[in-house]
C-alpha cells in the first residue's frame, strides 16, 4: 500500500512524469555493494536490527533511483523514526493500513510531525510479508515450521536482512503507486523499519514501512 501527502499535487505529478520519462540508463558504479556478512543474518535470530534493515532497503531503493539518474536518498532520524512507529504499531495491532486509531500516530502526517517539522511533503510505502522466504512459491506445510518448496523439496529458509529488503523493494518497484514514491524527485530522504508478529501465519508475519520526505 502507498500513501502520500503533498502541498501541490499538480506540481508533483508534472515533476514525477518528467523524471520517469528521463533517461533510464544505469550509471556504472553508482552504489557500493552490500558486502558485509551482517546483512545475511536471519531476521528473527534474537532482537531485530533496524539499522541493518534500513541500510539494506536504502541500498536497493537507491539502485532504482540510480538507474533513473535521480539523486540518491539520504537516511535521517526523522523518516526512520516515522517508519519505525508505523511498523511497530501495525505489528502490535495486527492491522495492515496507513491509518491506525492511535493518538499521535493516526496517519503519516501525525507520525512525521512527531519526528520533525522540517518537511514539505512526505509519502509512505507499507508491506506485509512472512518470516520465511515464500515469495509466492508453492510450499509443503509443516507444523514445526520446517516448510519445503513444493517443486524442489528444498527447505524454505528464514529471511535475512538482505533477502527481506530485496523482496520488499522488488515488490514496491513492481507496483506503479509504490514506484511513484520511490521515483518522486521531491523526496530527498528515506527511512525503513519492520516488525515481526510471531503470532501470525506461517510462523511469523512481517509488517514493514518505508517513509519518504522532502
Amino acid at each position: 500500500m502507498t500513501h502520500l501527502i503533498s502541498r501541490n499535487k499538480f506540481l508533483f505529478v508534472f515533476i514525477l512524469l518528467s523524471a520517469m520519462f528521463a533517461s533510464t540508463g544505469a550509471r556504472a558504479n553508482c552504489l557500493a555493494p552490500l558486502n558485509s556478512s551482517a546483512y545475511d543474518r536471519q531476521i528473527n535470530s534474537g532482537s531485530i536490527n533496524q539499522d541493518l534493515f534500513n541500510r539494506a532497503v536504502l541500498y536497493y531503493t537507491n539502485k532504482i533511483r540510480c538507474k533513473r539518474r535521480l539523486p540518491l536518498f539520504q537516511s535521517t532520524r526523522d523518516v526512520i523514526g516515522a517508519a519505525n512507529t508505523q511498523a511497530r504499531n501495525m505489528t502490535r495491532t495486527r492491522i495492515y493500513d496507513h491509518n491506525l486509531n492511535i493518538p499521535g500516530a493516526r496517519n503519516l502526517r501525525e507520525r512525521m510531525r512527531a519526528q520533525t517539522r522540517n518537511f514539505r511533503t512526505a509519502g509512505e510505502n507499507i508491506a506485509k510479508n512472512f518470516v520465511y522466504v515464500l515469495n509466492g512459491r508453492p510450499y509443503i506445510p509443516a507444523p514445526n515450521c520446517a516448510f519445503r518448496y513444493l517443486n524442489t523439496k528444498q527447505p524454505v529458509p528464514i529471511h535475512t536482512y538482505r533477502s527481506l529488503a530485496a523482496e520488499l523493494v522488488g515488490s514496491w518497484e513492481a507496483s506503479p503507486p509504490h514506484l511513484a514514491n520511490i521515483l518522486n524527485p521531491r523526496y530527498t530522504r528515506m527511512g525503513a523499519a519492520f516488525g515481526i508478529d510471531r503470532r501470525g501465519q506461517l510462523c511469523g508475519e512481517v509488517y514493514a514501512s518505508q517513509v519518504f520526505a522532502g
